[in-house]
Formats: structure tokens, sequence, C-alpha cells
């Protein structure tokens, strides 16, 4: 979503960005981090089904960044991976209490803290948790707040996006 402000006279481009967190267990595959993607776009406020905002970065839980099934799941459409350490997290407003996340990382959603932590002071969260019917995988979705000249990968063209909403595996 792209629109002009001016600044300083010239008019600069505002993007509104989704940022992706995601949980990650050493049994997660490509296909269940899709199903989530997909589930949580049907859950996306004001969105056609399909018809997702920028898809800026993924978030994950430091140490998790070089997952296999994230790195063939961003392969369909490359996206920036933050590696978010834990006590940024610690901090982060989350919807859903685990009380085991909650004893082990300071959290109760290690998705929603990614998310919200990598999208940034006053970011909102537009999906919680959702949860892999094995339990392999968490992902939310928190929107970034706008700012002039943000750098939206996906404002530079919408395939990024698109090849997410399709449906497809890896």
């Amino acid at each position: 979503m792209t629109a002009l402000q001016p600044q300083g006279g010239i008019a600069a481009p505002v993007h509104a960005c989704l940022v992706v967190g995601v949980g990650l267990r050493a049994q997660a595959t490509p296909a269940t981090l899709q199903a989530l993607w997909l589930q949580a776009q049907a859950l996306l406020p004001g969105q056609a089904p399909g018809q997702a905002d920028c898809f800026c970065a993924v978030a994950v839980l430091q140490g998790k960044a070089r997952h296999p099934a994230l790195a063939d799941w961003l392969g369909l459409a490359p996206a920036p991976v933050l590696a978010v350490p834990v006590e940024p997290m610690r901090h982060q407003p989350v919807a859903t209490q685990s009380p085991r996340l909650q004893a082990r990382y300071g959290t109760g959603s290690v998705a929603e803290a990614a998310a919200l932590a990598a999208a940034g002071p006053q970011a909102q969260l537009l999906v919680p948790r959702l949860v892999a019917e094995d339990g392999s995988a968490t992902l939310a979705v928190a929107r970034r707040r706008p700012s002039p000249l943000d750098c939206c990968m996906a404002a530079a063209g919408s395939g990024r996006a698109a090849a997410l909403t399709q449906g497809a595996t890896a």
C-alpha cells in the first residue's frame, strides 16, 4: 500500500508494511508455513482474499533465522529475515499467553512478539498467533507504522507478495 505525503515540499512515498512473525520447531516445513500464511491472509482486516498489503519482512527468534523450512518457504518470494533477540520480545504486548513460552522466553507468543518488535514502535498486531495443525510452527502478522521513505521491498513490485498468495508450497 503506497500513499503520497508531503515532506519538505517533496511528495515522498509512505508504505504500510506487514511484518510476519514466525515461531519454529525443528520439524516445521515450508508447506506448514505456507498454510499458516494463507490462513493469516484470510484474517487480515480490510483485505480481499489473496490480496495482502506489503510483505516487508519475516521476523523470527534469534537463532531460528537459518531454519531450513523458513529459507525454503521464502524461496517462493524472497523477503528479509529479521532475527529478533529475546530481550526486545519480552516487552511486546502480545495477545496470546502461553505459560510454556512465558517461562522460556518471557513472552506469551514468540510469533506475535517477534512481529511486533521487528515492526517497530507503535506497530499494530493484525493477526494473533496461528498454530500449525502439527504444532511445528506459529505465525502472527503486525502492521508497521507507515513513515515517509519507508523501505518496503514489496512496494518495488508485487511479485513477492503475490507468490505467497497463490497457494504454492515448497
